[in-house]
């Protein structure tokens, strides 16, 4: 197996990552690809693990720096600390993953949809971005500063266009990385 699509999204806070991501897993999973998501909690808090009184907050509690549960229909990995982004993409190419989606992570480049909310701010954002595949955008209202851009631009609404897009990029590369 070749390496999988990395795909990265960016965009501030509440622009849409989270919602275009779980609508480009839906459609990728329609095409058998298998896909692995990679999300950035920017916000600098504990994430909460959910699992109070269960065993894995207990091992955790006796020292565990890692730790995992696994059924036959479901498996969970915890950390006790921070997984650089490289780390979690080695993860994810032995796990055999053919796409890599990563949510946020600003300031590290992989090829990336930009997200523009309609404010003259999340410019920085688009020009700050080296290998940007597609910019999308709440309205038109930006679509002359776009112009310049050379991705293509698509509006939030127009969700078949962009849609069709990022899915034959992504199928193209992985039929590219896969030798097929």
């Amino acid at each position: 197996m070749g390496s999988p699509v990395i795909l990265q999204v960016v965009g501030y806070q509440n622009s849409g990552k989270t919602t275009l991501i779980s609508k480009v897993l839906k459609e990728l999973r329609k095409h058998h690809i298998q896909t692995g998501v990679i999300k950035h909690h920017g916000h600098g808090d504990r994430i909460d693990f959910n699992d109070s009184g269960k065993d894995t907050e207990q091992h955790r509690s006796a020292g565990a720096s890692i730790s995992c549960v696994t059924s036959s229909k479901n498996s969970i990995l915890t950390m006790d600390s921070e997984l650089p982004l490289n780390k979690a993409i080695e993860l994810y190419e032995m796990l055999e993953m053919e796409c890599i989606l990563i949510e946020g992570y600003k300031n590290i480049q992989f090829p990336r949809v930009v997200l523009l909310r309609n404010k003259i701010e999340d410019m920085d954002l688009l020009l700050n971005s080296l290998e940007v595949i597609a910019t999308i955008q709440m309205e038109k209202t930006m679509a002359g500063m776009l112009q310049e851009t050379d991705s293509p631009h698509f509006i939030r609404d127009d969700e078949k266009e962009w849609m069709d897009y990022l899915i034959t990029y992504i199928t193209r590369d992985h039929q590219k990385e896969s030798g097929l």
